[in-house]
């Protein structure tokens, strides 16, 4: 016998008017008392009636991640770990809400194409790796029914949730590091590919540097391939037509500190004795170069599981929330690429 709704909210400690939104799939409730109370109907029984929406938070639910590489610049298979630490908290948050998990990779594959591929799917709700997206492309997803979390970016003017590191509180910390070791020379090496994170890393730098009152040399400014061998030849190019350099560069990722590194020192050029490094993402590879890079870590499993926190609450509670752009900070990894002034 199906147990009555007076007797689920007395187990759950709500109002029979709570459960009963619940059950109904209403809004206006909390996603962990929801979580709660559907949890509780399960466990006693509880049969839903004709017309009635509620869906239960167990392995019903399936959610899909896309991680998609649009020209594979910046997602390749040098960012693998980076992204397995995002696929690892997406894993935890699933479990624990024993959701189903798929996962598909398209690489350069048109974003249009993407969408059309995802309109029949039957999944309840789609995470999406936009590291590679630009703004304008997320119209393409409004196609799609599900909800939709994005992570590892975000935008401005959004209609869908993103999960992403706070760029600019961890380039404030970079150059709040090197300003500490008495460095007042300080310059910027960025990606000749442009994405979100990028650009904030870009914004960052330059808020940091006013911020410690530290000018900004735009002409040893440079911008090289994202990649670890582009990265290294157009460093290579920059030094054999510059000659100069700042006492220290903070580099866009730590893909392109370990391409500048090796362009660096395949010229005789010392880290940290003649130039102080650091980088921002703190790949597994970071604490095994030479020298062990100095480096921002990115919460990336943190990012991965909010996503399913938040993904959750879209599937749960269809009300219209607006949507919200989430950032979660990073804390500097100190080694031994940045050597005192």
């Amino acid at each position: 016998m199906s147990p009555r709704i007076a007797d689920i909210a007395k187990a759950a400690s709500v109002s029979p008017s709570s459960v009963s939104l619940i059950l109904n799939n209403k809004g206006g409730i909390s996603a962990e008392v929801r979580q709660k109370v559907i949890r509780i109907a399960q466990e006693m029984g509880y049969k839903a009636a004709p017309g009635e929406q509620y869906r239960m938070i167990n392995e019903n639910i399936t959610i899909k991640l896309l991680k998609i590489a649009k020209h594979g610049h910046i997602v390749n298979e040098r960012h693998n770990a980076f992204i397995t630490e995002y696929m690892e908290g997406i894993e935890d948050g699933v479990r624990k809400r024993h959701y189903k998990l798929e996962v598909s990779f398209f690489n350069k594959v048109p974003v249009e194409e993407i969408i059309e591929g995802q309109k029949d799917s039957t999944v309840d709700g789609l995470i999406v790796l936009g590291t590679e997206l630009n703004a304008h492309e997320l119209a393409f997803f409004s196609e799609l029914k599900q909800p939709i979390v994005f992570i590892d970016t975000y935008f401005p003017l959004s209609i869908y949730d993103c999960i992403d590191m706070d760029n600019v509180d961890g380039v404030f910390k970079a150059i709040q590091y090197l300003y500490k070791n008495g460095h007042r020379n300080i310059s910027l090496v960025k990606s000749n590919f442009e994405t979100r994170n990028f650009r904030m890393r870009e914004y960052g730098f330059r808020e940091a540097m006013e911020y410690f009152s530290l000018p900004i040399q735009e002409k040893l400014i440079s911008a090289v391939d994202p990649t670890f061998d582009g990265a290294m030849n157009d460093m290579g190019k920059y030094l054999d037509k510059s000659g100069s350099l700042p006492s220290a560069l903070f580099c866009m990722n730590d893909i392109i500190a370990h391409g500048c590194i090796r362009a660096m020192r395949g010229r005789g050029i010392k880290i940290p004795e003649d130039v102080s490094i650091i980088g921002f993402d703190d790949l597994p590879s970071s604490s095994l170069s030479e020298p062990p890079l100095t480096t921002i870590r990115v919460s990336t499993q943190r990012i991965g599981m909010r996503a399913v926190e938040k993904l959750s609450e879209r599937i749960i509670d269809h009300s219209e929330e607006v949507p919200e752009n989430i950032l979660i900070s990073g804390r500097l990894i100190v080694r031994e690429s940045v050597g005192k002034i």
